[in-house]
């Protein structure tokens, strides 16, 4: 130890003295081609030469400052994101409103309509703008976002089918059912040419399409979403027993869904959640699988934002129960997934449904008919993608 560490200060100045040498050699002999080319060809060449230099410094100096506005202004975008989300976490639907909106406007001075993050902040808006209640304007964020798509992506983007989804259930939040009933239609029509029988879009359409009838009433077209779900995702998934409450309504609130009435499912299972916080804590089942009701409602309704948050809190409070994982952790990580999926986020669904896929391995075993169906849902959005 003690000799290598005496050796080492003379090979520095050895490597010292040897990258001198190599820089005096170099820039003599560049002065010397300099003189040389000045003596051959004048001092205009040099001037020129100067000039060609300077000129391309000067476009790499721009470039790279625009590359670094554009980063802050990025940057700048995605912390009043954040924010928004945040203040909405909270309750300050206000607050998060006038964010979003300010987050909408910093995108379009950077990139217009078709700026990097537009679509997720208008659908973002239009969530806080149904919480608030505030439908008027949510339709408003929803059309916005609907011709966008279409300008950008195309008629037949699914991107353009989520928005005309959305845009179809604040109508029908609304009590619009005639305009909400034919923009169902529509794109139910446009999903089945398009997109498989268990696409999100597909299902929200053929959904859409049954609670929007013009006398609402539980038929033919809930059971046939109830048969669908069923042969696609499996008889116990959690969307599967959902659309067969709906085609057998067993509470107000998924009776009320089920006709179209999205703005009382949704009070009634706001309801539900807060009686049982009251009566059983949060620390408890029945709280969860309330949770997820609410969040499956939320979702209907498409205010993405709210459902996730309900979602990701039933997934925590499963997490904190003995004895689990617990049915309903399943159900809370499926609505997530399906909620990434309505956002367009396939590659964060599917590892959403790797993760519910894990959980049911452990739970049922290899074999079980759950840990089958969520291997399929797993291996169907993966080979769509």
């Amino acid at each position: 130890m003690q000799e290598t560490g005496g050796s080492a200060p003379g090979q520095r100045l050895s490597r010292g003295i040897a990258y001198a040498a190599a820089i005096v050699f170099i820039g003599c002999v560049v002065v010397f081609l300099v003189a040389a080319l000045v003596e051959r060809l004048g001092w205009w060449v040099l001037v020129v030469l100067a000039v060609l230099g300077g000129w391309v410094g000067w476009l790499k100096w721009v470039e790279v400052r625009g590359a670094r506005a554009s980063r802050r202004g990025v940057d700048g975008v995605h912390e009043v994101y954040v924010d928004a989300l945040d203040r909405a976490e909270r309750g300050d639907l206000t607050g998060a409103a006038e964010r979003f909106e300010e987050a909408v406007a910093a995108s379009g001075r950077l990139g217009g309509e078709s700026g990097q993050y537009m679509m997720d902040l208008l659908q973002g808006l239009a969530s806080v703008r149904v919480a608030q209640g505030d439908l008027g304007r949510a339709v408003a964020v929803w059309q916005r976002a609907y011709e966008l798509s279409r300008t950008e992506e195309g008629d037949d983007a699914v991107s353009t089918l989520a928005a005309a989804n959305g845009l179809a259930a604040v109508l029908l939040t609304r009590g619009e059912r005639e305009a909400a009933g034919e923009r169902y239609q529509d794109t139910l029509a446009r999903c089945r040419r398009l997109l498989d029988d268990a696409h999100p879009e597909t299902v929200a359409a053929l959904n859409g399409v049954a609670r929007s009838a013009a006398t609402p009433q539980v038929g033919a077209l809930h059971q046939q979403g109830a048969e669908l779900y069923a042969r696609i995702l499996g008889p116990s998934h959690p969307d599967t027993l959902i659309a067969q409450r709906e085609a057998a309504p067993d509470d107000p609130a998924t009776a009320c869904l089920a006709v179209g009435d999205l703005a009382g499912a949704r009070a009634l299972s706001e309801q539900a959640v807060a009686d049982c916080v009251e009566r059983h804590g949060e620390a408890d089942l029945r709280t969860v699988a309330a949770l997820n009701d609410l969040a499956m409602v939320l979702r209907e309704q498409r205010d993405l934002t709210a459902a996730y948050r309900m979602y990701e809190r039933a997934a925590e409070l499963c997490g904190r129960l003995p004895g689990g994982p617990h049915p309903q952790h399943l159900v809370a990580g499926n609505g997530i997934a399906r909620v990434m999926l309505l956002q367009g986020d396939v590659a964060n669904a599917a590892t959403e449904l790797a993760a519910v896929l894990d959980v049911c391995v452990v739970r049922y075993g290899e074999q079980h008919p759950e840990t089958a169906a969520a291997r399929q849902n797993l291996d169907r959005l993966e080979a769509a993608s």
